[in-house]
């Protein structure tokens, strides 16, 4: 089965130098970047929350499925290359194996999350009211 990288390789390559944004908080343009070398700062609300270097990963991918714009700004930290998916939710129409790459990225997102959020939560040992939510049935959408 091809990776993410594979799948990618015909599309455009958009290059970023160190300090530019590659990616803008809060802008709804319907592209998908995936990191093809380089190394990239996730700013949320100008606090850097994460930095990623693996390639192949994924950056503006929820802001397409969920048409809306990007919940944070990319600024690489090294010169950057990314796969461009100009019209993202369309080539994922047309494209059901890149598409379920794409979901399969997520969902070892979410499983990781999940790992972390239960480990934290034995962390902090904090007594719940009857009926409260943990935050991991939040984040599971159980309410």
């Amino acid at each position: 089965m091809a990776n993410l990288l594979d799948l990618c390789s015909e599309f455009p390559i958009k290059s970023v130098p160190a300090g530019e944004t590659a990616l803008e908080e809060n802008l709804k343009d319907g592209e998908i970047l995936i990191l093809k070398s380089g190394a990239v700062e996730i700013v949320k609300h100008g606090t850097v929350v994460a930095t990623i270097s693996t390639p192949g990963a994924m950056l503006g991918e929820i802001a397409v499925l969920l048409d809306c714009g990007h919940s944070a700004s990319a600024r690489a930290v090294h010169d950057s290359e990314f796969y461009v998916l100009e019209h993202a939710g369309e080539k994922l129409a047309e494209n059901p194996i890149l598409y379920r790459e794409i979901a399969r990225q997520l969902a070892r997102r979410l499983v990781r999350l999940s790992a972390k959020n239960i480990e934290l939560q034995d962390r902090l040992e904090v007594d719940r009211l009857p009926g409260e939510l943990s935050t991991l049935a939040i984040m599971w959408g159980f309410e």
